[in-house]
């Protein structure tokens, strides 16, 4: 029953008909949406995509950190044409994850690449009030969307309910609108979270992230409508890599025999087109990957395990955040060095030990531009 805008005549709160005329009459290469999360600015993008029929390609700022990433990515989908010979859109979001301190030029190259680009660009963002923007924002068009009033969010929950034949009372339903401040994705994320036996429960919890990731797998193991399927991955905050993870720790649970073989051989096809990604930087495969993950595995079964089942976080991902916390400080200070000596970054890290000892000196830590955090971390290493 997930809610997903398929024109943007359905997106509330926000006046959608800027986004229209930028597309269609906009001077400038690049759209800059801003305000808070869960306010509409991805969905909105792709319920354009959807009514104009455009393929689009989606980019997480969150994985692009610095120049190299970012023109090798990014600047190359802005020069590849659709793989299906449509018009193509470039998604960029949450871009102010690349404005921090040691971007080491990200944003530089991306206004750069709006410059040069083929496609057209939206980029989404919370907040672009830094002074590091300036150059950016007066490359793209901005539009600002605001939080949502809780009436809106009210009608749109009721909506869905009064649809899919839910029952409700109203006072809840305007309980699960106010409470989450004008954040429309966060309240669906609790009604769909807060529906048992076709009516919302009065007794919800509050939010989790992990109910997004739990809602788009029960969507995946429980459904084989293709639009439902497709869709499901769209409210997850994760990246394609978490997801997978996420499929793979619980596949099992819900699917048996050959429904289970066919669904990890759709797991596995995804999993190629992940690795060419990663081999050519070619990410227009990344919507393969998707459809793979979600309507492969989806319609791998002839049938639906009926019950509840209790989905586990991955392992895996507790041991990747272990070790990666374990080596942080050492990672980040290794790439800090390796980009002022011109070492590969492997070799940086590997003989951290032989000039760690001198790091600590304030004129190098300095030149390095290492922060506080990475500071206190060497001045505590105990070094052998």
């Amino acid at each position: 029953m997930i809610f997903l805008p398929n024109k943007l005549n359905e997106i509330i709160g926000h006046d959608t008909n800027k986004i229209l005329n930028w597309l269609e009459r906009g001077k400038k290469k690049a759209l800059l949406i801003h305000g808070p999360t869960g306010v509409g600015k991805t969905s909105c993008v792709y319920a354009l995509a959807k009514e104009k029929d455009y393929e689009i390609l989606e980019l997480n700022s969150s994985n692009l950190r610095n120049r190299e990433q970012i023109k090798n990515i990014i600047g190359t989908a802005s020069q590849q044409q659709s793989l299906f010979f449509k018009k193509k859109l470039i998604l960029v979001d949450e871009v102010d994850g690349i404005s921090g301190r040691h971007d080491y030029g990200g944003l530089a190259e991306l206004n750069k690449i709006i410059d040069n680009t083929k496609n057209k660009i939206i980029l989404t963002a919370n907040d672009v009030s830094d002074s590091k923007f300036n150059t950016l924002r007066r490359k793209c068009e901005l539009l600002e969307f605001n939080r949502v009033n809780y009436l809106e969010i009210y009608n749109l929950l009721k909506k869905i309910c009064d649809d899919k034949k839910i029952k409700y009372d109203e006072n809840i339903l305007k309980n699960l609108a106010r409470k989450n401040d004008g954040d429309v994705r966060a309240s669906l994320i609790d009604l769909y979270g807060n529906i048992l036996n076709d009516e919302v429960n009065e007794d919800f919890d509050e939010r989790e992230y992990k109910n997004e990731i739990n809602e788009a797998l029960r969507l995946i193991f429980k459904s084989k409508d293709v639009n439902v399927l497709r869709d499901s991955l769209l409210l997850v905050s994760l990246n394609p890599d978490e997801i997978f993870m996420w499929i793979d720790e619980n596949l099992d649970k819900e699917y048996f025999n050959n429904d289970l073989i066919k669904a990890y051989e759709k797991l596995a096809r995804a999993d190629v087109f992940k690795g060419r990604i990663i081999r050519r930087q070619y990410y227009r495969l990344l919507a393969y990957q998707t459809i793979m993950m979600s309507v492969g595995v989806g319609l791998a079964k002839e049938d639906k395990k009926i019950g509840f089942v209790e989905y586990k976080r991955p392992e895996r991902i507790l041991k990747m955040w272990i070790a990666k916390n374990k080596n942080a400080k050492r990672r980040s200070i290794s790439e800090k060095f390796s980009m002022k000596t011109h070492c590969s970054k492997k070799q940086a890290y590997q003989e951290f030990d032989l000039y760690s000892k001198f790091l600590k000196r304030k004129d190098i830590a300095e030149e390095l531009e290492l922060d506080d955090d990475e500071i206190n971390w060497l001045e505590a290493k105990q070094w052998i």
